[in-house]
């Protein structure tokens, strides 16, 4: 997670806070309608498992399935992550496709378990085999995103046109966004367009049944207008709807839209109340945005101590973005007593639940000896580790690393390559750099006019180095 802003005058310093939890709500808004289609559920509670004795426990792979997703949703019980992914967890292992893609999903996201790609590459692709479309759809996203497999486009959309094909809705979305874009091939917006359609239908009978997820999924189609014709009304609809039958996903995305002004009126205390309505239900998304919200004080009481207790509720569930919130507190002393050690200790607990900025945190500490031994092995291995998850200073001090020969041997081809891709994420230095390799010839062909354009860049970004070099 980026650092929160600090510095500067107080208002400075509280505006900013609350543009960074108004970016931190939207975000979280878009996931929710991305990987979390992949683990529709119906309204009601999954069938209750047959009678058994008070001496009998319950082992089956359905009944198992069916209590991860009680702890997963919130049916009938507070929402645990830790417990789902335990549940399903046990159910994956008798060969339950539903509950290996479930559990996928939550290696891939490091929620309620350590963040894994390759146990959640194993589990999607065992789902598959068992002809789960929605394991089929999740491999077709790895492929296109080039995690934990190599990015082949036209792998994915073999994947995504599988899974259309065995029904699957949110294969049948990016079936249609790669056949608009030719992502395989040349383009085929009539088949494009059919495929939109199909995935709309499938949602509205979905939903018409009853199916959250469906509700959400549908909503989501509205609300971007890229496949369908826009209708924010409709969206808005469908999101109150699944709220109503307690969906913390749509009461969050509701947060978003009251926050931004987005398809209904402007309004950030009801932004607050829907999101303490999910925290309340146990959604460890919702506490950490309250986390933020009670720490900036943006539109509540600025409270250190509230914005601590949220997070440690929802570190307890495995939420990599609440431990390192709980790190950075922990080291400023802010909702308890500064203690440094126990930041270093949350951390890594972030760390390894898929945080790409507490690995950039980790690879700081151990590269300055800050709180652990200084190790520039280490470093570095934290450093790629986060750049490989997209974090922009992650690849930056990986790129010095190369640059300076520190933990690595030096290498200013690959520092300029992996300047590049911290610059092509908006990180000013990075920019700054890059022109100077280009200006010199370093790492990459002398290049006047490419150091010129990032010089420019850097000095949008805010550089004080390219805006003086630019008077």
């Amino acid at each position: 997670m980026s650092k929160s802003p600090n510095g500067g005058s107080p208002a400075r310093c509280h505006a900013a806070a609350i543009r960074y939890f108004a970016i931190a709500c939207l975000a979280l808004a878009v996931s929710l309608v991305g990987d979390r289609l992949a683990m529709a559920r119906k309204t009601a509670a999954p069938a209750a498992p047959a009678q058994k004795s008070v001496q009998q426990s319950v082992t089956g792979p359905a009944e198992m399935f069916a209590l991860g997703e009680k702890y997963r949703w919130g049916l009938d019980a507070q929402i645990d992550w830790t417990a789902a992914a335990r549940s399903y967890a046990e159910a994956a292992r008798q060969e339950h496709a539903d509950a290996m893609t479930r559990l996928g999903l939550m290696y891939k996201q490091g929620a309620g378990v350590v963040y894994d790609e390759a146990r959640m590459l194993d589990l999607f692709r065992s789902a598959a085999g068992l002809g789960n479309a929605a394991a089929t759809t999740q491999l077709g996203l790895l492929s296109l995103q080039g995690k934990a497999v190599p990015r082949d486009r036209r792998e994915a959309m073999r994947d995504f046109r599988s899974a259309a094909e065995d029904g699957d809705p949110s294969g049948m979305i990016p079936l249609a966004r790669g056949l608009k874009f030719g992502w395989a091939n040349t383009a085929d917006e009539a088949a494009a367009k059919q495929w939109a359609l199909k995935a709309q239908e499938t949602f509205r009978q979905r939903a018409d049944g009853g199916e959250v997820a469906a509700m959400i999924g549908l909503a989501a189609m509205y609300q971007s207008g890229t496949e369908i014709k826009p209708d924010p009304e409709r969206a808005v609809a469908l999101y109150k709807k699944a709220a109503e039958r307690g969906s913390s996903d749509a009461m969050l995305v509701l947060a978003a839209l009251s926050f931004s002004g987005e398809a209904v009126e402007k309004d950030r205390q009801q932004a607050v109340r829907w999101m303490t309505q999910a925290a309340e239900r146990g959604d460890p998304n919702a506490m950490w945005l309250l986390a933020l919200a009670y720490r900036s004080g943006a539109d509540v009481p600025k409270d250190a101590t509230k914005a601590f207790g949220w997070c440690r509720k929802a570190a307890a569930q495995g939420h990599a973005e609440c431990m390192q919130l709980l790190s950075e507190l922990s080291a400023r002393g802010e909702g308890a007593e500064r203690d440094d050690k126990q930041a270093v200790e949350w951390t890594r607990k972030a760390a390894e639940h898929g945080s790409a900025g507490a690995l950039a945190e980790l690879g700081l500490r151990y590269s300055q000896g800050r709180g652990v031994d200084k190790d520039d092995v280490a470093a570095i291995a934290c450093f790629r580790r986060a750049a490989k998850l997209g974090h922009a200073e992650g690849a930056y001090r990986l790129a010095e690393a190369y640059a300076e020969g520190q933990g690595v041997p030096r290498d200013e081809a690959q520092a300029a390559d992996w300047f590049r891709r911290a610059a092509l994420r908006d990180y000013p230095r990075a920019a700054y750099w890059l022109a100077l390799m280009y200006a010199e010839g370093r790492g990459v062909d002398k290049d006047p006019e490419m150091a010129a354009i990032w010089y420019r860049v850097a000095a949008r970004l805010g550089d004080p180095d390219a805006i003086r070099a630019s008077k």
